[in-house]
């Protein structure tokens, strides 16, 4: 019995010992960070920040402290959550009679009511939003169309055109002068409100309605009937997707490629856009392919029935354009390729970068007369007329790329149109 009472007593004084150790190790030994303090170094007109404690150590109570000069302004002052690591905070820093320019911040977490830590950040502080002074922006764009705008920032800052929940960057040409390409998408509304944004360097942000109205486009439906068209589509289907294939259905392979492989293609497509030369190489109309037939429009709605029934649908985003077989394909214009590959539902491809977020592509080519990185001209032969990828027949499909996204090639066929629309917005 006694050396039951003996073995507990050394347990409970072990127990003591380890609690006391862990306590002094958190309190003496395991300091507390702070994460999200690169968010205290700029500070705009309005901003939300978050700061985590971690490890918490203890920690039960934060102040935040603004200081410029020998005034100090309290951001934050409070308990740190008893469940949560985090503290969240509104800084307005004209509301808080804080100067636009350089301050420090002191946060300070404050432990057993005696011990201290000590972060500090530099910050600037900037209140002023950047005025946007545009220079030109076109009267009306067209639905699936272009446009272009030239603008002037009061400071350097990022300028983007943003319509139809896309946003289109800017590339900056001169003193604080911007241009940017935009394109309009075929799903959005003539109510619609085309908007310039800028955003400085700290975050304040100016939003600017552009004014450019969007003039509806009356986009033809196709239907397209694909019974006794299944021993060719098969095999198309089968190169697009690879793998064993033997037991999924035509329908069903026919819905993965249209829908699930085409959205691949295209975030593949908006990737390479995305990465545009900040220069022009272009010059002048765009050339159609020779002698071409027009079989198929940009914005067509496209809907695939098998034996009657709807199955499937799409929008095309080019113009599909015939010749002779294997017709020579030629650079539209001149530029970088940008690439050259097999690009799935297109086929063997190949997109030019013409600078400024402007790209040309040429789809279900036979094959390459370029590579990556290669500057053609304007004219230039780049490859033949095919039928690779899901092309029913031997033709060029022929894109115009604005940030990725495609745009209608009509208007940058016509030359009056670039010079009254497209050329002004590169005018000093």
């Amino acid at each position: 019995m006694q050396g039951i009472r003996k073995l507990i007593r050394t347990v409970v004084f072990l127990a003591l010992i380890g609690i006391v150790g862990f306590t002094v190790y958190n309190v003496f030994f395991l300091k507390p960070r702070v994460e999200g303090l690169e968010n205290l170094k700029k500070l705009p007109k309005k901003k939300e920040v978050s700061l985590i404690v971690s490890p918490r150590a203890y920690v039960d109570r934060v102040s935040v402290v603004a200081i410029q000069g020998s005034r100090e302004v309290v951001l934050f002052e409070g308990k740190l959550p008893s469940r949560v690591n985090e503290v969240s905070f509104t800084v307005e820093p004209k509301e808080l009679g804080l100067k636009d320019g350089d301050a420090r911040i002191v946060v300070e977490l404050r432990r057993f009511f005696l011990l201290k830590d000590s972060f500090e950040v530099r910050a600037k502080i900037d209140t002023q939003p950047p005025r946007i002074q545009l220079i030109y922006a076109p009267y009306m764009v067209l639905q699936g169309g272009s446009g272009g705008i030239r603008a002037r920032l009061s400071e350097p800052a990022e300028l983007y055109v943003e319509v139809g929940g896309r946003k289109f960057r800017s590339y900056r040409v001169g003193d604080n002068v911007y241009i940017s390409l935009f394109g309009v998408p075929v799903t959005a509304s003539p109510r619609d409100v085309i908007k310039v944004v800028a955003v400085d360097d700290v975050g304040n942000r100016t939003v600017l309605p552009l004014g450019t109205g969007i003039k509806r486009n009356n986009f033809k439906t196709v239907w397209i009937e694909l019974r006794g068209k299944e021993r060719v589509i098969t095999a198309k289907l089968h190169t697009i997707v690879g793998g064993d294939l033997e037991n999924i259905d035509f329908v069903s392979l026919f819905k993965k490629v249209n829908e699930e492989v085409r959205k691949q293609n295209e975030e593949k497509i908006r990737q390479i856009g995305s990465k545009s030369e900040p220069q022009r190489f272009w010059r002048g109309k765009f050339l159609q392919l020779r002698n071409s037939k027009v079989l198929s429009r940009y914005g067509e709605k496209r809907r695939y029935t098998y034996r009657g029934r709807l199955i499937s649908k799409s929008w095309h985003l080019g113009y599909d354009l015939a010749s002779v077989k294997n017709a020579r394909v030629v650079a539209a214009n001149t530029g970088k390729v940008v690439f050259a590959g097999d690009l799935g539902i297109y086929g063997n491809t190949v997109i030019i970068d013409h600078g400024y977020g402007l790209m040309s592509l040429y789809a279900h080519l036979a094959d390459f007369k370029v590579k990556e990185g290669d500057i053609v001209r304007k004219g230039q032969l780049i490859g033949y007329t095919d039928t690779t990828g899901l092309a029913f027949g031997d033709h060029l499909h022929f894109g115009i790329l604005i940030d990725g996204y495609e745009v209608t090639p009509l208007e940058w066929w016509d030359r009056k149109w670039i010079r009254t629309r497209i050329e002004p917005a590169f005018s000093e």
